[in-house]
């Protein structure tokens, strides 16, 4: 009798072994508390509350406004970050006979930060979702406790389709979801950064259209075509005064006049007068009388041919010299060398190194 009860024991462990079994895997196979949803939310309840947001839309078509609504935590705040599964899930007749591990319990602050930690030094809210293959940018993102990072509709999407909790690139199964907004602070940062670019680049190139229509430039070609358009500028302002009454029209005139005469004044300090032979004559003797036996810019003796100063240069041969308007005698190569190197300068105009005035020049011969 006795045998024959424990024998019925032990077949009874074994069914209750069975049935706990079975209803392990069929839990298993089964879509547990998807990280895109409340998990303490049954079907009924969800059906119950999509009623009653049809309700609530019903009503707002004739709501006066003088009822204030209340806004819940998470839309007063949204960049609040909060785990969806707060609470792990209730443990199977499998786990509680201790056939299966529990699942793990529930992380907590400082689990989360080091989590989230691991994730920011992978950059994954840098990269695209390994789902979709998109930028983040202000769409819901979540963090898995694997240190992993998707769209929350990418991971509810994956999770529908596989019909179970597992992490798409590491395989982690019953892992816990936290939301997060990494992602939507990062592309604030770009969408700043490339806004102040485009600000950055339009005051530059503003700056620099206002600076090419005051400052002539440089080359030949191109100012004659700066003082071309200045002048038909300057006409076609007094053809549109015009119509106006005398006075106005008197001050649109000396005004165009004043800005003639200093464009004229800047292409006589360019062009100037040709200096005559008897010019040229007058200023070699106020140089001779200068006595200059060394270039001002190399500060080695120079030559000024015959009859004029010369250094202790013995038998060597005498380097070309050129004599400005300014009566001043410098080596030619080194003047040039010197026009080469201002012309990074403001002024197009060159100006005589030691008295600082426009000048013509003349190679003298040795």
């Amino acid at each position: 009798m006795f045998k024959n009860k424990g024998h019925s024991c032990k077949r009874g462990n074994l069914a209750i072994t069975a049935v706990a079994l079975q209803d392990h895997i069929l839990h298993d196979l089964q879509l547990q508390n998807p990280s895109a949803v409340d998990p303490s939310q049954t079907k009924a309840q969800q059906r119950a509350n999509a009623l009653r947001s049809l309700k609530r839309n019903a009503k707002a078509v004739t709501d006066t406004g003088l009822q204030r609504r209340t806004q819940g935590p998470r839309e007063a705040d949204p960049e609040r970050e909060y785990v969806l599964d707060p609470k792990p899930p209730p443990l199977t007749l499998a786990q509680r006979l201790g056939l299966f591990e529990p699942p793990p319990l529930p992380l907590s602050a400082d689990e989360w930060d080091r989590v989230r930690q691991r994730s920011l030094s992978q950059g994954d809210s840098v990269q695209p979702c390994p789902v979709c293959k998109e930028e983040f940018q202000l769409r819901p993102q979540v963090l898995l406790s694997c240190s992993h990072v998707f769209h929350r509709a990418c991971l509810q999407a994956f999770e529908k389709f596989t019909g179970k909790k597992t992490c798409p690139l590491c395989r982690k199964n019953q892992y816990q979801t936290r939301v997060i907004h990494d992602g939507a602070q990062l592309f604030r940062r770009k969408c700043v950064t490339r806004i102040q670019a485009c600000w950055r680049g339009h005051v530059v190139r503003k700056w620099y259209r206002d600076l090419r229509r005051t400052l002539p430039p440089t080359d030949a070609r191109l100012r004659r075509k700066f003082f071309e358009e200045k002048f038909t500028e300057i006409s076609q302002r007094m053809l549109c005064s015009y119509h106006t009454d005398i006075d106005e029209l008197l001050a649109e005139i000396d005004h165009c006049l004043a800005v003639n005469r200093s464009v004229l004044q800047q292409l006589d300090q360019q062009c100037g007068r040709r200096l005559t032979d008897d010019d040229w004559q007058q200023i070699r003797a106020q140089a001779l009388r200068r006595d200059t036996h060394e270039c001002s810019i190399c500060l080695t003796p120079l030559s000024v041919g015959p009859g004029g100063p010369s250094g202790a240069g013995g038998g060597a041969p005498a380097r070309p010299t050129v004599l400005l308007s300014c009566s001043h005698v410098f080596h030619h190569a080194c003047l040039l060398a010197l026009e080469r190197l201002s012309w990074g300068d403001a002024s197009p105009f060159h100006v005589c190194p030691l008295c600082r005035s426009c000048y013509q020049k003349r190679v003298l011969e040795s």
